[in-house]
Order: C-alpha cells, then sequence, then structure tokens
C-alpha cells in the first residue's frame, strides 16, 4: 500500500516541471481602477497605466505598477481625463496624446515626468483624434490613423493622416499618409519601421464596422509604406508589444481584441525574422480594449472590457523561447586598429554571473569590469569575451583582432652632415622607416616647423647650427634626430692661402726696394764720396 501510495500521489497530485513551463500567462496583482481605453507605458522599469474610461466617465486616474514587488501605486493624475489617446515612453518621459474626453476628441498633448510625478502641457497635436497609437522612432513620436470627427453619422471617420511630434523642440511636421487609413488598430516598432496591424473601418454604407487584418509598415527614413503578413485574424482593438532579444527571442504579440462579434483572448506572434505569423497559449481573460507593455522582455496585459465589464485585470504573459537568449557582448575598446597600450571595455545587455576574456585563443580570464591589458607583444592579437548569465545561457562578444605597436619611428638624416659648409643655403634630406602623422624640424633656438618631406633651408647665417628632425607615427610613437653643422662662407684654407699671397707679396716688394738702394749706392760719384767723408769729420 505504501509503495502504491508513494508512486500513484505525485502522479496525480503534482504538476511536473513540463506542466509548469508550458503555461506562459499568469495573473497577478489587479489595478486598482478598472477600466478600459486607457494607456500603458514603461518608464525606468516600472508601468503606468494612465487615463481611460469605465462606463461613460473619462478618468484621469494614473496608477504604477513595479513588476519587481508586484504592486501598484497612485501617482499624479492626467490633467485631462480622457480615452482612447496615444501614449508614448520618451527619455523616460511618457506621452499622452489626443484622445476622447466624452463629447469629443481632442489634441491635447500632456507629458509626465514620473522622477517629479508632475505633468507639463506641451503643443497640442494639429489634428484631433482617437483610437490610434504612437511610436517612438529617432527621437521623434509618430502618430498615425486614428478617428476624428464627422458632421454626418456616426460622426467619425478614419483618417491617414500621420502627423510627427518632435519632443526636443515640441513642434509638429506631417509625414506621408497610411496607405490604408484605419482606427482602434495596435501598433510597434521593429527594426526601426513602424507595423499598424488590424483595426477598423466605417462600411461605405450603413452597417457593422468592418474589421482588418492588414500589417502596414512605415519606414520613417525613406517616409514610404509597404505591407507585410496580415496578422491570422480580424480584429480590432487588441494591443501589441515587442520583445527585444533580451529573454527572450525578437517577436511582436498582438494580444485580445474584437474579432467576428467577439473578445478575443487569442495571442497572435509575428516573426519580423521570415515575415510569418503563429500563435500561442490564448490571454486568460478575453478583452479588447486593453493596454500591454513589456518589462524585461516579459509582456503584461493590463485592463479592459470582456463585453461585459470594465476589468481591472493584469495578467503577466512569458513568450516563446524565454530564459533561452544568451547574453549580448560588445566590445567596444579596443577596436580594430593599432594601439600602443589596449584598454578591454565592452557593453552587455542584462545582468550576468561571470564574465571572461580570451586573448589570442589562450585560457579564459575572469573580468569584472573595464580591464588593462598589460605586457603586450608587438604584433597582432585577437580577443574575444564571454559571459554567463543567471541561467546558464553563454553568450560571446564578435572576435575582435588589433594590433601593438610601441616602437617609434627610426630617422636617419643624409643631409645636412656633421660638417661646415660655404654655402648658406641647405637641403635638409632624411628618411623615416613607417608612416607619421606628423613631421617637424626644429633648427638652432626657432619654433618648430611642419613638413612632409625634404626641404630647403635658405640663407642660413654663418656659423654654428643645430637641427633635430621629430617624427610621431600614427599611433603616437615619437623619436627625433640631432645633426650639428656649421655654415663658413670663408673656408680656414681661402683665408690661409691669401694671407700667404700678402706675405709673399710684401716680401717681394721690400727685397725690390733693398735691392734698389744698394744699387743707387754703388752708382754714387768718388767727389761725392770725398765731400761725404768731410762732411763727416765736421760733424765728428
Amino acid at each position: 500500500m505504501l509503495i502504491i501510495v508513494t508512486i500513484v500521489f505525485p502522479a496525480l497530485n503534482v504538476p511536473s516541471t513540463k506542466a509548469v513551463a508550458e503555461q506562459p500567462w499568469t495573473t497577478m496583482t489587479p489595478m486598482p481602477t478598472a477600466r478600459g481605453g486607457l494607456g500603458v507605458a514603461v518608464a525606468n522599469g516600472k508601468i503606468y497605466a494612465i487615463g481611460g474610461l469605465n462606463g461613460d466617465l473619462p478618468l484621469n486616474t494614473n496608477e504604477q505598477y513595479d513588476p519587481a514587488t508586484n504592486q501598484w501605486t497612485s501617482k499624479a493624475p492626467l490633467p485631462t481625463a480622457r480615452s482612447g489617446f496615444a501614449i508614448a515612453a520618451y527619455n523616460n518621459e511618457i506621452y499622452a496624446i489626443g484622445g476622447t474626453v466624452g463629447n469629443g476628441y481632442v489634441g491635447n498633448n500632456e507629458v509626465y515626468n514620473p522622477l517629479t510625478n508632475s505633468w507639463e502641457t506641451k503643443a497640442s497635436m494639429p489634428t484631433p483624434r482617437a483610437d490610434f497609437t504612437a511610436n517612438v522612432v529617432n527621437d521623434k513620436i509618430y502618430l498615425i490613423g486614428g478617428k476624428r470627427y464627422s458632421s454626418n453619422s456616426p460622426y467619425f471617420n478614419e483618417t491617414d493622416i500621420n502627423e510627427v511630434y518632435d519632443p526636443v523642440t515640441d513642434t509638429w511636421t506631417t509625414a506621408k499618409s497610411i496607405s490604408h487609413a484605419v482606427y482602434g488598430y495596435a501598433s510597434a516598432v521593429i527594426d526601426g519601421k513602424i507595423q499598424i496591424i488590424g483595426g477598423s473601418k466605417n462600411p461605405i454604407s450603413l452597417g457593422s464596422t468592418v474589421l482588418v487584418n492588414s500589417n502596414q509598415v512605415y519606414d520613417p527614413q525613406t517616409n514610404n509604406w509597404t505591407v507585410a503578413a496580415s496578422a491570422p485574424n480580424l480584429v480590432s482593438y487588441g494591443a501589441t508589444s515587442v520583445t527585444q532579444n533580451f529573454m527572450a527571442p525578437p517577436r511582436l504579440y498582438f494580444v485580445g481584441g474584437f474579432s467576428s462579434n467577439t473578445y478575443s483572448g487569442n495571442t497572435q506572434v509575428y516573426d519580423p525574422t521570415n515575415d510569418t505569423w503563429t500563435t500561442d497559449v490564448s490571454m486568460p481573460t478575453s478583452r479588447a480594449y486593453l493596454g500591454v507593455a513589456v518589462v524585461n522582455d516579459i509582456l503584461y496585459a493590463i485592463g479592459g472590457f470582456d463585453g461585459t465589464n470594465w476589468l481591472k485585470t493584469a495578467e503577466q504573459y512569458k513568450p516563446i523561447g524565454y530564459g533561452t537568449i544568451p547574453p549580448e557582448i560588445q566590445i567596444t575598446s579596443p577596436e580594430n586598429e593599432t594601439y600602443t597600450d589596449v584598454t578591454l571595455s565592452y557593453d552587455v545587455n542584462k545582468g550576468v554571473e561571470w564574465m571572461g576574456y580570451s586573448l589570442d585563443d589562450q585560457t579564459n580570464l575572469t573580468i569584472k569590469g573595464t580591464t588593462e591589458l598589460f605586457n603586450m607583444s608587438q604584433g597582432a592579437h585577437n580577443v574575444v569575451i564571454y559571459a554567463n548569465d543567471s541561467i546558464g545561457n553563454m553568450g560571446h562578444s564578435n572576435r575582435v583582432f588589433f594590433s601593438i605597436d610601441t616602437i617609434a619611428p627610426s630617422i636617419v638624416i643624409m643631409l645636412p652632415l656633421n660638417q661646415s659648409y660655404s654655402s648658406t643655403d641647405i637641403q635638409l634630406t632624411f628618411k623615416v622607416d613607417e608612416p607619421t602623422k606628423e613631421l617637424a624640424y626644429i633648427l638652432d633656438n626657432n619654433a618648430k616647423v611642419s613638413i612632409i618631406g625634404n626641404v630647403s633651408l635658405p640663407a642660413l647665417t654663418n656659423g654654428s647650427h643645430r637641427l633635430t628632425i621629430y617624427a610621431t607615427d600614427e599611433i603616437g610613437n615619437a623619436d627625433s634626430k640631432t645633426v650639428y653643422f656649421s655654415i663658413e662662407t670663408f673656408p680656414t684654407m681661402l683665408w690661409a692661402a691669401i694671407i700667404a699671397i700678402i706675405i709673399i707679396v710684401l716680401s717681394a716688394g721690400y727685397l725690390f726696394v733693398k735691392r734698389k738702394k744698394v744699387e743707387n749706392k754703388q752708382e754714387l760719384p768718388t767727389d761725392a764720396h770725398s765731400t761725404s767723408d768731410k762732411e763727416s769729420k765736421i760733424t765728428d
């Protein structure tokens, strides 16, 4: 009996791990205020459920949900109570634009700052409208389609307008209209493009509203519209959000909505990599007019209307493949360049339990942040960073190739040499053994002169000179070479020759004069000699 109980009881009463893993939807703490047609957005990891409708009463309620604690908190109310408005988060602030106020449509643009828990009014949207969405691409908020006032019953119709708001300048512009106007659609951004999925159109003649399943794609970069694979079901007033390859593969999830005269719980999944749709486990609470937000690649479906009641419901969905995504690592330094020394730095997209790097395919070394790579040898190297998350998924970075060069350029000066020159114009001729980003010279105590190669040094003064050449290679290694020379326009030998000639000339002149005197003395007459003797005696 004991054996039977031991075997059968676990099988009948304890759900298997596999069964638990296959249930992606979980009911969370309900929102304090029941409502639909609300705006849901994420800022600083918290979800904000703003405005909406309960019966015929537009609301200004603002409630914050913390996924980490599964708790709700009331925040500063929306200045203009409304429903069916577009909502977008930009720079961790939340923009609520347009919507229905009960007796018509508005273009009100009010922004909420979660840090100060306060609202600020911005420039209104040019075209008042409702039941549309807002999407942020490249720092602009795109507000496409929706419904606006009409003077004919049912006193509204769909619009194809595409208005663009710039939060930085608080200004509006107009972009290319949507190909097929719809309202009550769902939308999301994938790879920088806005996808407008499903929605409603007014019938051409009196009758029920027409539902669509189109997937219209707008590219803000080219300002053009294309189409992608249509959703499996005709549906309006559902909600979408996108996983970002953080904890789950990148997919667009379209949940709930109004379809075939019923309120749907369908979970429709779009794969942008192959432009296909699949379905997953339905949402526990079928509803439309709900809001959806994503935090850490987990979806939260909040509020809505089930055909009878306005809802407080909050349900969490773990997407297909959740928990199978390894960390994404991007090496930011080094790059594919040459360095004298290397700092290893990186970005990782989520928390990890371990990180390490492999240099030149050697054994992994653990790192905990930016790391200096010391004692690197000259030449080529490569590095890869690895990371493990808490679930055990191993990720790795791209392999980066780089080089180390700590050797300065070698300079050889051919001219001038360490000698004297008789010319005042000297040719500077030299060579460097590698490409340089800077070449210069300094002559004596003058300023440094930048050059690109050999140059002439004109009109140098007589005397000694010092010439220094500087070279810096492309990564900053620098060296210099100095040569000493002199300028002597009348060299010493020339002066010696001139002096010798002068001495010779003077000596020759002296000898010539002396000889002449001797010759003149020999030619004097006898009387003259006698007279001279007499005079000499008298003098004596």
